[in-house]
């Protein structure tokens, strides 16, 4: 390993320059999910965990499908810059970021018409819904910000500036953990709001954040900005670009999110307490994905800049580093959700059988973390070349071919514990991670022009 990093120095500092704040910020991100789950479990309990967990990777999901449009014009824009073309880059990110303020209002004022219809579809139990239904429409005022601050991180990111997205999170963050501490438990004089005060601080957090990233993009402060003039005015030929690469990136969304949402709505069969047991192991395992998310964004803009320098082999290099990075990481964090367990469970949950139950989910997700850092990582360097259709095939292939089937096998023909779910989902990432391996190493993508 020491070997490794002094051969490669250069590149491993360039590679950490963009990824430590990728880190930071997927960090904050997971952090308001984990005091989320931890101060609704301890201060309600684990009906509310269960309601509020179903509503926010129900929101999520959309999100991160939406979100692909960010994932599009970072691999567009990560090119012209690598190609010194910044005002094609800069008329990509108007087109995505108009089309991001467009959808956000239709979906969201969707979402919350039919907020209660959708928990009922998955079969929720009564008070579930209830919870859920006041959580989720909530939440959703503040999701018509996250949209467009998703977007507009991605557009950043591509430009080669990690930073400023990391700020966003930050005040995102700190707003959403101090409201969620003062209005769930009703401190310095407010009242005890439970999952309702969890709702308000989660949706005032993202508006303040939305807000920002627009004074951030519209400012011209940083290394990209984005022009009134050319949000006035469609253009037809940079949209068409942005769809061709979004529209895959959000199938493989789709592909990924739909079968985590659909893998939740199997597991809460079992019963209330293993879906709570289940929702604190993710919480818990989500620590380990700071590495692979962060290396994954240092991927997708380095391999793009590379490619729009014409540098085809300085970006192969640039995947393959990032790869060997991230298994190093989360190789290592493997260890800890081996060994510890039942430590990490305790901050999540008071109940023992939830407790005992997560911390034998932890151990098997323990063996899936050097393949998920794989698969995260090579996804990013494919869609930096603009590849976005290989990712999202082998996420359908693997999440609908390989997960659910077996999910289905082992909770309603087999009739085993939750924790076999996960050693389903394990089986998934060893697929997953070969199948995109093989993909990156054939080198087809080196011949993707985007214009």
């Amino acid at each position: 390993m020491t070997q490794f990093m002094m051969d490669h120095s250069q590149k491993v500092k360039q590679i950490l320059h963009l990824a430590w704040p990728a880190v930071l910020e997927m960090m904050l991100n997971m952090m308001v999910w984990v005091f989320d789950t931890a101060m609704i479990g301890k201060g309600v309990g684990a009906i509310a965990v269960t309601a509020t967990s179903l509503s926010s990777q129900m929101v999520y999901t959309v999100l991160n499908i939406l979100g692909a449009i960010g994932i599009g014009a970072a691999a567009i824009i990560a090119r012209y810059y690598g190609a010194k073309e910044f005002h094609k880059a800069e008329k990509t990110a108007a087109q995505a970021l108009k089309l991001s303020l467009i959808i956000s209002i239709v979906v969201c004022s969707l979402g919350w018409i039919f907020a209660e219809k959708i928990l009922i579809a998955v079969n929720a139990e009564g008070e579930v819904v209830r919870l859920g239904t006041q959580y989720m429409k909530i939440v959703l005022w503040g999701f018509l910000f996250a949209i467009p601050t998703t977007v507009i991180s991605g557009i950043i990111r591509g430009a080669g500036n990690t930073k400023a997205p990391l700020v966003v999170a930050a005040v995102i963050n700190i707003i959403n953990l101090v409201g969620d501490y003062v209005l769930i438990f009703g401190k310095f004089g407010f009242p005890k709001m439970g999952v309702q005060g969890a709702a308000i601080a989660t949706a005032g957090a993202l508006i303040i954040g939305g807000i920002l990233s627009l004074l951030i993009i519209l400012s011209g402060k940083i290394r990209i900005k984005v022009h009134m003039k050319d949000l006035k005015t469609w253009n037809f030929e940079n949209l068409k670009q942005l769809l061709k690469l979004s529209l895959p990136a959000g199938g493989q969304e789709l592909m990924d999110n739909g079968s985590r949402l659909l893998s939740s709505f199997i597991i809460i069969q079992l019963g209330t307490i293993p879906f709570a047991a289940n929702q604190v192991a993710v919480s818990a395992e989500s620590i380990s994905f700071m590495p692979g998310y962060g290396f994954s964004i240092a991927a997708t803009t380095l391999v793009g800049q590379s490619l729009g320098a014409g540098n085809k082999k300085e970006a192969e290099k640039n995947g393959w580093i990032a790869a060997i990075l991230t298994v190093i990481l989360m190789g290592a964090i493997g260890l800890i959700f081996f060994f510890i367990p039942h430590i990490l469970m305790s901050f999540f949950t008071d109940h023992a059988e939830a407790r005992q139950l997560g911390a034998l989910c932890l151990k098997v997700a323990a063996f899936e973390q050097i393949t998920i850092g794989l698969a995260m990582v090579l996804s990013g360097a494919l869609r930096g070349a603009g590849d976005t259709r290989g990712p999202f095939l082998i996420s359908a292939i693997t999440n609908w071919g390989v997960r659910i089937p077996l999910i289905i096998l082992v909770v309603f023909v087999l009739k085993l514990s939750v924790v076999y779910v996960w050693v389903v989902t394990a089986i998934q990432f060893v697929v997953e991670s070969s199948l995109l391996f093989f993909r990156f190493k054939r080198g087809k993508w080196k011949e993707i022009e985007i214009r």
